[in-house]
């Protein structure tokens, strides 16, 4: 089963807040992902020594987008002001971190918590 570690957005996850993610992945990793997978949700990397928090299932195939194309929806979606003053702070954190790139888009629903994370 493929892994996503959601890092210091699992609260939002393991609420249900978040369902979606925007990832500076490789275009050839990003491809291996599809509609429908189940994928194990880490709240860091497992060689890092990640716990497994949940189970997500993608609902829609990854796609690229600009940062700046994000809706207010979307920023919700991500787990918005749970972790960031607005809309417009999360857009330009994501493009200082993509250099203006555009992001992989990954768009989930929970469908097990399998471990409470304790926020440090």
């Amino acid at each position: 089963m493929k892994i996503i570690s959601f890092a210091w957005t699992v609260d939002a996850l393991v609420q249900g807040k978040k369902t979606q993610t925007r990832r500076l992945w490789q275009d050839k990793y990003a491809k291996q992902f599809k509609k429908g997978d189940l994928v194990q949700a880490y709240d860091k990397n497992p060689r890092a020594g990640g716990k497994l928090i949940a189970i997500i299932r993608l609902t829609k195939k990854p796609f690229k987008q600009f940062p700046c194309h994000m809706t207010e929806a979307e920023f919700i979606a991500e787990g918005g002001t749970m972790y960031w003053k607005d809309l417009r702070e999360f857009v330009q954190l994501m493009q200082d971190r993509s250099c203006g790139a555009s992001v992989w888009v990954i768009e989930f629903e929970l469908v097990a918590v399998k471990y409470e994370h304790v926020a440090s």
